[in-house]
């Protein structure tokens, strides 16, 4: 089936003489690996286009139960190597390559989590004056987009709304839970062997200020760099912990459909 998508590379290697192998992760399949016949050749029309860290849009003969599809055409969408070297980009991007192949499986559809991937690395392409800041509104993203969403809003324990309360009370003290998924205020004994960790206020305030923000004016926050390198680190661990123990694929199929279908 020949068939147009876009896609982000997450990685490649050489095949071969002149062909190469990569691991892309697209909009309408979700992650698949796809070769390039001869693509190494400076001849060829795909020479140079699937550097790791590019956004595509790419034509592929995609072969049904077969896990490797030849791509046919490709352009670039946008490329961490068109702007100027920025070790702190290209870092962050990584850092998103590295999350995405820990927390998605082979083919499995999400196309408002590669919206939001798209638009993270237009904006890490683009001028950024805080990127682990656009790190973190991506990971919110895809923690939401993968079905373990975090109560930001209300106390994951009590259910008390989260706001109102640093208003009363701004000495509180807060914690982000894995299980149950949320922030929690500072919680009574009985909750103090589930795994959480402390959450100081202003990374919190960053992280409802992410969640209700659009991209485009994350570079119009306030942002210390420090709170919001501490918060990528936070949001990466939910992550980490909560992709050890994903459902199974079925499952994360099915969830994956619904939210799709909810774009």
């Amino acid at each position: 089936m020949l068939t147009k998508t876009r896609a982000f590379v997450l990685k490649e290697i050489k095949f071969r003489d002149t062909s190469t192998i990569c691991t892309l992760y697209t909009r309408d399949f979700g992650r698949l690996s796809v070769i390039l016949k001869g693509g190494r050749n400076p001849k060829s029309k795909l020479s140079g286009l699937f550097s790791t860290g590019n956004l595509l849009e790419v034509v592929l003969y995609k072969g049904i139960n077969r896990n490797l599809h030849l791509v046919s055409e490709a352009r670039i969408i946008r490329s961490p190597m068109t702007a100027e070297p920025d070790m702190e980009r290209f870092s962050a991007i990584y850092r998103i390559i590295e999350t995405i192949r820990n927390t998605t499986g082979n083919e499995e559809k999400n196309i408002r989590l590669f919206d939001a991937l798209a638009r993270t690395i237009e904006s890490l392409c683009n001028t950024c004056k805080n990127t682990d800041a656009v790190v973190a509104w991506f990971l919110l993203r895809l923690i939401s987009n993968m079905g373990f969403e975090p109560s930001i809003e209300h106390c994951v324990m009590t259910g008390d709304r989260i706001m109102t309360t640093l208003e009363k009370r701004p000495d509180s003290v807060l914690y982000l839970f894995y299980d149950p998924g949320g922030v929690a205020l500072e919680p009574p004994a009985i909750h103090s062997r589930q795994a959480g960790q402390p959450l100081p206020i202003p990374v919190y305030l960053l992280m409802h200020a992410l969640a209700n923000t659009d991209i485009l004016s994350v570079s119009d926050l306030d942002v210390l760099p420090e709170e919001s390198q501490q918060l990528c680190d936070i949001l990466q661990n939910y992550c980490s912990m909560h992709s050890d123990n994903q459902p199974p694929v079925k499952s994360r199929k099915i969830i994956s459909q619904i939210r799709s279908k909810e774009n």
